[in-house]
């Protein structure tokens, strides 16, 4: 008898062992956080796809893959159907907010100022992280800033190749931090690079410049980082930097700008991972209340510096243009300032400024 229910047993256990390893695993689902050219073209070879569309793209690894592919990927938790959804347009956002109306600082955002930053950081040669002409640019902004009142440090992965911290101290809660960031480096395309990030950068220094006299009650950073087009290097290091002061738990959000001069359809991205949606959901009634913006949710962030800092555990939302009409520049030469729709830049401008502000008054 009891050799009988030994016998079960094992047929059991062999039963839900084959059961278990029959067929693809979840744990074989991917999604690519990378968008960078020789990288896809490697994944293309060695991935069979399973969903794209827009800034999302499920893959499965087909056999033999290299190993060294996981570092562009993140295995989906529970599987596809973790990511079910992706870009659900929002229009009718109602956005509960405070008695007090921002509009009057917002409408200091000036056009012309965004466009004219964007000019002059596409007319340096190449803002390729660590090349002379990149150092120019990060110093200049540098220069930008600290003549706003702003107190400015370099943050350096490379002798060559700095990040840029501005920060304005807040008069009540200064250890909470709201943080605004992009990326000043460039593919190393001559003379482009105008949506891919000077848009972004453009956009932090008229920000910085209205609230220069701003009396803010936590603390205002900027966070301009570089090697973005590398790998994430700036904001990675910035990162970890954080992480091992203990200093990522003051941070109450952070709004990550990356091409955000291109426009066919009003639409912006608002990208996070799934955990971090209510920021992105809260952000999309921001921007039914203060811009003229169509708002995207994207759950599953990649290729960009807000991936860091999600990693970490810190509510971060990237804004981005609508990445199914994205620039069709993207990543080369043409990636000039003509091309960009600044009306557009200046409604990311007032979403982000008026999210700073409400933030701060939370």
């Amino acid at each position: 008898m009891n050799e009988m229910k030994f016998l079960i047993l094992g047929l059991f256990m062999l039963g839900l062992f084959l059961g278990l390893s029959a067929g693809p695993k979840d744990d074989h689902v991917y999604q690519v956080i990378s968008s960078h050219p020789h990288d896809v073209e490697e994944l293309k070879n060695h991935t069979e796809t399973i969903h794209q569309k827009g800034r999302l793209w499920i893959v499965r690894l087909k056999e033999n893959a290299p190993k060294e592919l996981l570092e562009h990927l993140r295995p989906l938790r529970g599987g596809e159907d973790h990511y079910s959804f992706v870009g659900r347009l929002i229009t009718n956002k109602v956005f509960k907010s405070k008695p007090v109306d921002y509009r009057g600082l917002i409408n200091q955002l000036s056009l012309e100022n965004i466009k004219n930053e964007v000019y002059w950081l596409s007319n340096f040669e190449t803002r390729y992280a660590g090349s002379d002409e990149n150092q120019l640019a990060t110093n200049g902004v540098a220069k930008k800033l600290e003549s706003l009142g702003y107190t400015v440090k370099k943050i350096c992965y490379h002798p060559e190749a700095c990040s840029l911290v501005a920060e304005k101290t807040g008069t009540i809660l200064n250890r909470e931090v709201i943080m605004v960031m992009g990326h000043i480096d460039s593919v190393g395309e001559y003379f482009a690079g105008a949506d891919d990030n000077a848009s972004g950068v453009s956009v932090i220094l008229e920000m910085a410049r209205v609230l220069k006299d701003y009396n803010n009650n936590k603390t205002i950073r900027f966070f301009i980082s570089n090697g973005e087009e590398l790998g994430l290097i700036g904001s990675t290091q910035y990162a970890t930097q954080l992480e091992r002061a203990k200093q990522l738990k003051n941070i109450s959000l952070v709004i990550n700008m990356d091409m955000v001069g291109y426009n066919t359809t009003g639409v912006v991205e608002l990208e996070t991972d799934p955990e971090f949606e209510e920021h992105a959901q809260w952000m999309a009634g921001v921007a039914a209340k203060y811009t003229k913006l169509k708002t995207k949710i994207s759950l599953g962030a990649y290729g960009s510096d807000h991936v860091p800092f999600l990693q970490r555990g810190v509510p971060t939302v990237q804004t981005i243009e609508d990445w199914e009409n994205k620039n069709p520049c993207y990543h080369m030469e043409c990636d000039r300032p003509d091309a960009l729709n600044y009306e557009y830049a200046t409604e990311v401008a007032r979403l982000n400024l008026a999210a700073v502000l409400l933030k701060d008054n939370e």
